[in-house]
């Protein structure tokens, strides 16, 4: 074998040590030169491919940004900064600072492209062609001089939107022969005491632990297109809401030219509990007519004993199974198109008469279709099963605890009974008694359904009533023209999702009603895009166009 390399030495003690070479400490390495760094070479243009595909991302670029070249358009079509000059800048105003109608279609350019609290407003101008294209600095779209903006707008609100929509409906042609009618909630996370309006009250959207305040629209069935906004107290009901409605309709149409014919006669629908008795009468000689399910409250408080219990529920138990088998609807939902198993609706027309509140005046005449619904009537038939089962099994537990203290007494039974029956929906398929309480016979509880409420209860499932002032109206056009009630829910869903009307970081109530007024323009610019693209025949939403 042969010798390990290494490096000898000496220890204290005189021995002979060698150290292996791999114990030695490396040796430093070489030094290189530092390399020169430049800049990179140009690439190379593309070719093939490549180029197909640089050329598709700017076209893509280019869709991106082309809502500008279709929304500035329109709203010059509109006069948007004309009408609010008009109504707002005073006469003699220096010409040194951005007019009112410029900051408002920068508000709403920003509400329909990217929405944002008026603080970032100036930050995204920033970042548009907006400077450049109007002339102004980006700087100027801060978040004092939009919040003072809207102060101006406060007081000319409702002849802004009056002005706005009278032209749309020029210029654009809107039909007016069929409009809806329906109100949404717009929630606020705070207290908002200087907003009066915004209040606790029936959440549309799902949260009765936050104020809101009350939006309600009416739209043109073609296309969503809103002629008209009010914001509400949050608290508001909505019966009564459509007579205030009907004259704020009646005066928009008397701005308009004259017409002749069925197309001065708008057809407003609404939703339920909206045709109330004095919606009726308003309705009455108004030239409009009103569809909509009927409130179950009308013709209740009437004398007789008929009356008392409603029109509503008169006219359900009034028309037979065997009267609605005989007449099938032609209406069929889209879902249904490819459906072999269908059911049809059905429905009876009938004709009724309420007696006018002034004892004076003649009866008031309504259209009334009862419609078969075989989808409803499995979910009315679930729903019952679901209460009638909750209902006795809060009565079981009950049953548990009597001879423990508190239910220790007939008395307090019947109070704890009294208590779960109040305004329960299943307490009339059921009759409850309480049992001894005695020294001879222990407290009990029995309790046995109602057979004949609960078949007359599945007699019913599946119907409800339309109404209608109009009595030209066939059976099918009413439950057809009935089902088009969700397109105002359609746009409440686009304020409240791609125009962002929330959350709103203001405190004002002015303030509040200037931003929502904004929105609705943008509603009102989103949807005439959408308008024209449907008259186009381009299967393009509004949405994908603004993108």
């Amino acid at each position: 074998m042969g010798s390990k390399l290494g490096l000898e030495y000496r220890d204290q003690e005189g021995r002979r040590c060698r150290q292996s070479t791999s114990e030695v400490l490396p040796m430093p390495r070489r030094p290189r030169p530092i390399r020169a760094w430049r800049l990179p070479d140009a690439p190379p243009a593309p070719t093939g491919q490549a180029a197909s595909l640089e050329t598709s991302l700017d076209h893509e670029l280019v869709r991106a940004l082309g809502a500008l070249p279709v929304l500035m358009p329109l709203m010059d079509q509109l006069g948007l900064r004309g009408i609010v000059n008009r109504h707002c800048a005073p006469a003699g105003a220096s010409t040194t600072d951005l007019d009112p109608g410029l900051v408002t279609l920068l508000l709403v350019t920003n509400r329909l492209l990217a929405p944002a609290p008026l603080v970032h407003v100036q930050d995204w101008l920033a970042e548009t062609v907006l400077p450049d294209l109007l002339g102004v600095d980006a700087a100027q779209g801060n978040d004092d001089r939009l919040a003072r903006t809207l102060d101006v707008l406060t007081p000319h609100l409702d002849a802004l939107w009056l002005d706005l929509v009278v032209a749309a409906i020029g210029t654009f042609d809107l039909d007016l022969s069929q409009l809806c009618y329906d109100i949404t909630s717009i929630s606020f996370c705070g207290d908002y005491e200087e907003a009066e309006l915004v209040r606790y009250g029936y959440s549309r959207d799902h949260r009765p632990d936050r104020k809101q305040l009350e939006l309600a629209t009416t739209v043109t069935v073609e296309a969503g297109v809103p002629l008209d906004c009010r914001v509400l107290a949050g608290n508001m009901a909505d019966r009564t809401t459509p007579v205030e409605n009907l004259a704020r309709l009646q005066h928009l149409l008397s701005l308009l030219p004259a017409r002749s014919g069925d197309a001065w006669e708008p057809l407003v629908i609404s939703d339920r509990a909206m045709l109330t008795m004095e919606a009726l009468v308003a309705y009455r000689g108004s030239g409009v007519h009103a569809l909509g399910p009927l409130d179950p409250a009308l013709g209740q408080g009437h004398p007789s004993e008929l009356r008392s219990r409603g029109t509503r529920r008169r006219l359900l138990e009034a028309v037979t199974t065997e009267e609605l088998a005989a007449a099938p609807l032609a209406y069929r939902p889209q879902r249904a198109d490819r459906d072999p198993d269908w059911t049809p609706y059905h429905g009876v027309r009938r004709s009724v008469e309420l007696p006018h509140p002034q004892t004076d005046q003649p009866p008031l005449t309504l259209t009334a279709l009862v419609v078969f619904s075989p989808a409803k009537a499995r979910l009315d038939a679930q729903l019952r099963t679901t209460r009638l089962t909750r209902l006795e099994t809060a009565l079981t537990d009950l049953a548990g605890k009597l001879g423990k203290r508190p239910y220790t007494t007939p008395a307090t039974v019947e109070k704890r009974i009294a208590t779960l029956l109040r305004r329960h929906p299943a307490r009339t398929y059921l009759q409850v008694a309480v049992m001894g309480g005695n020294e001879e016979v222990p407290l009990g509880l029995q309790w046995t359904r109602v057979e004949e409420a609960l078949a007359e209860a599945t007699r019913l499932d599946g119907r409800y009533v339309l109404g209608t002032t109009d009595s030209r109206l066939a059976a099918n056009e009413m439950l057809t023209r009935s089902k088009r009630r969700d397109v105002p829910e359609k746009r409440f869903a686009t304020v409240k999702g791609p125009l962002a009307v929330r959350p709103v970081y203001l405190h004002k109530e002015e303030r509040i009603r200037a931003l929502v007024f904004c929105t609705m323009v943008a509603l009102l610019l989103f949807a005439l895009v959408e308008l024209l693209l449907q008259r186009a025949g381009l299967a393009i939403s509004g949405r994908t166009l603004i993108a």
